[in-house]
């Protein structure tokens, strides 16, 4: 089990949204999987809803039939939320154990299709 200072990887992003995008955070390496600690979400100028997901086995697209939630919020305009999935001391949030095609992602999106801007970070280790 980790410790919290070994959730020493970190991937931030930004962008734009209308009504969805899929953010591809990348391959997760054939046999690891990532181990979530601590997701943070920013919505600038309009109300976004913001998923962290991973693929099911076998499958390395980011659609809703292809990937599991790990994590979601809902954010107001100008505000932020941050999460701790790494709660007292215990692992409860993972991604799929690769097999070398999987992906993990960032699904944001929001009832209206006008573009707003958004910030995401998530930290995380590799097992």
């Amino acid at each position: 089990m980790p410790s919290t200072s070994l959730f020493n990887l970190t991937i931030n992003g930004s962008g734009n949204v209308g009504s969805e995008v899929w953010v591809d955070l990348g391959l997760i390496p054939t046999g690891s999987d990532y181990w979530i600690g601590k997701t943070s979400y920013t919505a600038i100028d309009k109300t976004t809803v913001f998923e962290l997901r991973t693929n099911a086995v076998s499958k390395s697209t980011g659609t809703i039939a292809n990937t599991s939630v790990l994590d979601s919020a809902s954010v107001r305009t100008g505000s932020s939320t941050s999460h701790d999935l790494y709660r007292k001391g215990r692992l409860h949030t993972t991604t799929v154990m690769s097999t070398g095609v999987e992906h993990w992602w960032v699904r944001i999106y929001a009832k209206s299709a006008t573009s707003g801007s958004y910030l995401y970070s998530i930290s995380y280790t590799q097992e």
